[in-house]
């Protein structure tokens, strides 16, 4: 079981205390309810009095959840997500955060001012924040009120938005959430297999997909960096691809789409082997501790022009992972007789995210951050 969160997918502890807090605020919706609807009496202060404990509760474990949060890295949302949507999201975790921490604290505020001291579970009594007043009272009850449905419309937000990653733009931001859940669709489990080293556990395509594999002869893997203010390239020489696709060709949508890249690391080549060992040695790719690269794309969805497609999914270098999105310019034909598809694209992406500059590697006054990878890779029908 992983308790420290990874730039992938939350830790246990993250995943055990935000369900916790789901639960317990679902908790004092349903009590509140319940307490409003009796009359003056012991019943209904037993409820309140549950009511003030969980409140109590959500927000001793919303303060744990922020301090395990602030020395954790937090999982990247998709690179392919609009800033306005980024946004939102941000905007949403922050309102909750801070709701989830009003809230409890006007409940407190509010039963000092009722002189109704508050005790957690009849286990410890908590101190009056403020002294009896009337009209406090008031005011942080009509605060209260006004806050429980302002939490309640930003949850109902959350949670759509949770769903729309998952069933619409069909990503792992849901997935990698919930509690024993450890690929981010079913369908990648085919890939990571694959990428783990199990060709074993491969499972054969659904019946509408058909698998095509790298053409290593008329395929081409290379990146371009800068070093010493000079473009330099490189290429990889052994590589491994899958895509599984519609036998259709190009439809709309494509509902189980997936695919998977293998890069063996020592393979690079840059023409000078000096700087070939440098760049395998322990400060860059660290090549005997992380052999291989990995690309995993989760769904393989339309771009912005005819032609062109984003393979949404995660990219492994050394021990760091990132969401990616990929863009792929497709195209389907035949050759002998089979089925052939060719994938051709280029991206920019930074090397210290990755880890790839240790001591002094880290720098960026000789080797420069940005690394344009390009590919043109030829993939044939699996017989």
């Amino acid at each position: 079981m992983q308790v420290r969160n990874t730039t992938r997918r939350w830790g246990a502890l993250s995943k055990l205390l935000h369900w916790l807090v789901v639960a317990l605020v679902i908790a004092q919706f349903a009590l509140a309810n319940a307490a409003d609807d009796l009359p003056l009496g012991l019943a209904k202060l037993a409820l309140l009095a549950r009511h003030k404990s969980v409140g109590i509760t959500i927000l001793a474990l919303a303060l744990l959840r922020l301090a395990w949060r602030a020395g954790q890295p937090t999982p990247a949302l998709p690179a392919s997500m609009p800033r306005w949507q980024r946004g939102l999201a941000h905007g949403t975790h922050h309102l909750l955060y801070t709701l989830l921490l009003a809230m409890p604290l006007s409940g407190w505020l509010m039963s000092s001012a009722k002189n109704f001291p508050v005790s957690w579970f009849g286990l410890v009594q908590l101190p009056d924040l403020v002294s009896a007043s009337e009209s406090t009272y008031d005011f942080m009850h009509e605060a209260h009120e006004i806050m429980a449905t302002l939490l309640f419309a930003t949850a109902l937000l959350h949670a759509a938005g949770a769903l729309k990653h998952h069933f619409v733009d069909r990503d792992d931001v849901l997935r990698r959430m919930l509690p024993f859940v450890r690929t981010a669709l079913p369908f990648c489990l085919l890939p990571a297999a694959l990428l783990a080293g199990a060709p074993h556990a491969l499972a054969a395509p659904p019946p509408t997909l058909v698998r095509y594999t790298l053409d290593p002869a008329r395929s081409s893997l290379e990146f371009r960096f800068t070093q010493a203010g000079a473009a330099t390239r490189g290429r990889f020489t052994r590589f491994a691809t899958r895509l599984d696709w519609p036998a259709q060709g190009s439809p709309p949508t494509v509902a189980g789409a997936a695919l998977a890249v293998d890069i063996e690391v020592a393979s690079l080549d840059t023409a000078d082997r000096d700087r070939d060992g440098t760049l395998r040695g322990a400060d860059l790719f660290a090549a005997e501790r992380f052999p291989r690269a990995q690309f995993v794309a989760a769904s393989i969805v339309p771009g912005a022009t005819p032609g062109t497609w984003l393979a949404r999914g995660t990219l492994r270098i050394r021990d760091q992972e990132r969401a990616l999105a990929l863009p792929l310019t497709l195209g389907f034909g035949t050759r002998a007789g089979q089925r052939i598809a060719t994938l051709r694209g280029t991206t920019t992406l930074r090397r210290l995210d990755y880890g790839v500059g240790q001591g002094e590697w880290r720098s960026t006054e000789w080797v420069g951050d940005e690394v344009v990878v390009e590919w043109k890779l030829e993939l044939l029908e699996k017989q």
